[in-house]
């Protein structure tokens, strides 16, 4: 068993590995020597590991095969607690699931309406819900109502379906989504989940007996409401298209490789690019008409400075008629400033990007080394690495420059 590093040594440990780390990489500001390229491949080689155990654990993993071969459900009700509800009662003795479940006589009480609910729903399949009778009731009926708020719609909305009675004992319900009645629009505005879309905030669950049921007398019992997505087996299909990138490395198949990459560009340019250009692009044109009269004179002065700048610009990249006329010559010169003006400034903010990291790697070196000295002592210590590591890459570099000159001779 290896002995066990006491957290101080581990810091030290660490900050001295990444101030080799980060003065070594600075190496290539003298020229390519061995120094950099043994520490470029390290942190290569480290973005490579982080980045796969990332990609299996965030990405693989939870988003594709766990939903591929499990159930993914979410208790919304587990009636395990008092219901504070009359005509229903916790039973302890009689239950599926959890601790308990609602005794329910819907003579007395016709409907119940469960609130306090988690809201957010995602795109579920299907629900499910245990469900148990002490003997069948024919022509008896259940009907279950989720109430949803739609931010997207004005009024509320709802999702209801029948469930028969004709059964006695427990039975696990799978109540498909496609088969409930829909009232109002209870899915929002943005794009489906597959063939499922994304439900508004629920805000109740019912539970309405009908005239049979309730003449009938029959109890009832509730257990486990969850909401469902099944199991996508057929994304399994993924990892066959994934592996036929593979066969570019073959001679003999690597016009598989070229049938995956043109599918899956097909897709990419008739589904995201085609429908990020009708949602994104249409908005900004409709933005670019700004009312210049009728507004206070602050924001008429922005719009007509805003859309004199756009029509510089569009008149510069008008190439179907020359520029020689001073109506279009002149618009077309302030354009190609107003863009080397843009561009300096995306450039300027690029830089000051890059100089934000190289203060944060000089703030590391300087303020969070955890040797005890005075600050002229850690700057010393700092620049002394410094000249060992220029050192080596000159002696690097200089030795690579005689054996090519021995080589030569």
């Amino acid at each position: 068993m290896l002995p066990a590093i006491p957290e101080d040594g581990l810091k030290m440990l660490a900050y001295w590995i990444g101030a080799v780390c980060t003065l070594g990489i600075y190496t290539i500001l003298y020229r390519e020597n061995r120094v950099y390229r043994i520490l470029e491949h390290f942190y290569i080689g480290l973005a490579l590991g982080f980045g796969l155990v990332e990609t299996v654990n965030k990405v693989l993993d939870p988003q594709w095969f766990r939903p591929m071969v499990t159930e993914t459900s979410v208790s919304v009700a587990s009636f395990d607690k008092p219901p504070h509800l009359e005509g229903v009662e916790l039973d302890k003795t009689i239950k599926r699931v959890g601790d308990g479940s609602w005794k329910w006589k819907p003579s007395e009480s016709p409907q119940i309406r469960l609130v306090g609910i988690p809201p957010d729903w995602g795109a579920p399949n299907y629900l499910k819900l245990w469900l148990h009778l002490d003997s069948p009731v024919t022509n008896g009926q259940i009907k279950l109502t989720v109430r949803i708020h739609n931010p997207d719609a004005p009024e509320e909305a709802s999702l209801s379906t029948n469930i028969s009675t004709d059964f006695s004992g427990w039975r696990e319900l799978r109540l498909e989504l496609r088969d409930f009645s829909v009232q109002g629009q209870p899915f929002r505005d943005f794009e489906k989940v597959g063939k499922y879309r994304v439900l508004g905030d629920v805000v109740a669950v019912e539970f309405q007996a009908n005239d049979t049921l309730v003449r009938s007398g029959a109890t009832v019992h509730l257990d486990e409401l969850r909401h469902c997505i099944g199991y996508k087996w057929w994304w399994a299909f993924a990892l066959v298209v994934g592996l036929m990138y593979y066969t570019v490395l073959s001679p003999r198949f690597g016009w598989m490789s070229r049938l995956s990459l043109s599918f899956l560009m097909s897709l990419s340019a008739a589904g995201y690019t085609f429908k990020a250009f009708t949602i994104e692009v249409p908005p900004q044109i409709q933005d670019s008409f700004r009312p210049i009269f009728g507004v206070d004179f602050a924001t008429a002065i922005n719009n007509a400075i805003f859309v004199g700048v756009l029509l510089c610009v569009m008149v510069y990249f008008f190439f179907s008629v020359e520029h020689r006329h001073v109506l279009i010559r002149g618009p077309a010169n302030l354009g190609r400033w107003l863009l080397m003006l843009t561009f300096g400034i995306v450039f300027g903010n690029t830089v000051m990007g890059r100089f934000s990291l190289f203060i944060s790697r000089l703030d590391f070196l300087m303020l969070q080394n955890p040797v005890e000295a005075d600050k002229w002592t850690k700057l010393g210590m700092v620049v002394g690495l410094a000249i060992v590591l220029f050192g080596a890459a000159f002696l690097s570099v200089e030795y690579e420059r005689r054996r090519a000159q021995r080589a030569a001779t």
